[in-house]
């Protein structure tokens, strides 16, 4: 691996931000462009396999334009022979950070971050792409999970790392027999090596939202053969024995988004999205990016308030109005008692 202060074409590593089983990212500067950059560069560049991998993930996302989406800028080799991914860079906080130094999310911070990567994942789910001279429908990215997730100091929230993503319909390399992701946040199919389709991601986010919400995973079993077992009977702690004070609604979006049989979980992406953006918008009245946004300048700040941001939404708000138009009533209503007895005194 390059080391800090290498030149790799016309970039120079400043900082090494990621270590990978696959690759180590970099962050650089791109000396001609002026701007910083990231670069993903393969470790074992002999493994046939994860070069074949390497190069998938970068024809997939050299297809992908979605704000949601890190993108990809070029595809290089280092000293001739070990490729790297020259990638758009995010300063931010990945979701797994910021788990680790809040614990809890605020709940609507944790409804519209998931929105967000619902709103990546149908745009991933739908779209075509040609890969190897065929034309595909769709894609499965297979390792949705905290650290795959990134918020920007800006408040935009960022789905990255599709190094095992592949096409609805067909695998592209062999596995060997190994399952692919992260095993804490796979579907009960996937884990089981059975088919899998889209609704395979909706269950890891439901898993990622799961873990905003609770500050802990919903399968924290230490050993695979336990993580196996439950995930394979759909066991996990219930979100009401966390003391959250949620919404019946919420908890039900979750355990929907992680029922044990793919039929019985959201049918789309879009359709998980529309179900959260409607549960944010009863606890807040204010725009997603705003929150975000409002969230991510100082996270630790609402480290103690686990429930959710300060209430702005309708149901406050509307409650303010109700008051409002009582007393202005109320008002009405003697002014009109006192112009009667005045009446009735004339008379």
């Amino acid at each position: 691996m390059p080391k800090v202060g290498d030149k790799i074409g016309p970039n120079r590593i400043t900082q090494l931000v990621g270590e990978g089983g696959m690759a180590n990212v970099f962050k650089v500067w791109h000396e001609g462009l002026e701007v910083t950059r990231a670069l993903k560069i393969l470790k074992n560049a002999s493994d046939k396999e994860l070069r074949e991998r390497f190069f998938t993930e970068a024809k997939i996302l050299a297809d992908i334009h979605h704000p949601n989406i890190v993108e990809i800028h070029t595809i290089g080799y280092w000293e001739q022979q070990t490729p790297f991914l020259e990638m758009e860079f995010v300063d931010g906080v990945s979701i797994r950070d910021l788990i680790t130094t809040c614990g809890r999310f605020p709940v609507a911070v944790a409804l519209v971050t998931a929105h967000y990567v619902c709103q990546s994942l149908h745009y991933a789910h739908t779209k075509d792409y040609t890969l190897y001279g065929k034309v595909y429908t769709g894609l499965i990215h297979r390792d949705i999970k905290p650290d795959n997730v990134i918020v920007s100091r800006d408040g935009i929230v960022k789905l990255m790392d599709f190094g095992i993503a592949r096409p609805t319909e067909v695998s592209l390399h062999t596995i060997g027999g190994k399952v692919m992701g992260s095993l804490a946040y796979l579907s009960p199919e996937q884990l089981e090596g059975k088919s899998i389709d889209r609704r395979s991601d909706i269950f890891s986010l439901g898993s990622v939202l799961y873990e905003m919400l609770a500050g802990q995973r919903a399968f924290p079993q230490k050993t695979i053969s336990e993580l196996v077992r439950n995930k394979a009977k759909g066991t996990f702690a219930p979100l009401e024995s966390f003391s959250l004070d949620l919404p019946p609604s919420i908890v039900a979006l979750v355990n929907k988004s992680m029922a044990l049989l793919p039929e019985n979980r959201f049918a789309t992406a879009a359709e998980m999205g529309n179900s959260l953006y409607k549960e944010f918008k009863l606890l807040c009245d204010s725009a997603p990016s705003d929150v975000i946004y409002s969230f991510i300048k100082e996270p630790t700040r609402w480290s103690s308030d686990v429930s959710q941001l300060p209430r702005s939404g309708r149901k406050q708000r509307n409650s303010r109005a109700v008051i409002a138009i009582t007393a202005v009533a109320s008002a009405a209503a003697v002014s009109l008692l006192f112009v009667i007895a005045r009446i009735i005194g004339l008379l």
